[in-house]
């Protein structure tokens, strides 16, 4: 019982930080989609948006 609860538990958690993953990876889309032409000179733009806090 105690061992189907932690294949449980991690599933969830594999299940969450997918989710987590994709929502990031949606963001940084809707980020490069929504530069405007003015800021894509400045010194930021040049820097790639990164997903912050998770480890490769």
């Amino acid at each position: 019982m105690v061992i189907q609860r932690l294949e449980m538990c991690l599933e969830l958690l594999k299940l969450a930080l997918e989710f987590v993953l994709l929502v990031a990876q949606a963001v940084e889309i809707a980020l490069q989609h929504n530069m405007s032409p003015f800021t894509s000179y400045s010194a930021y733009s040049s820097v790639p948006v990164h997903f912050v806090g998770f480890l490769p």
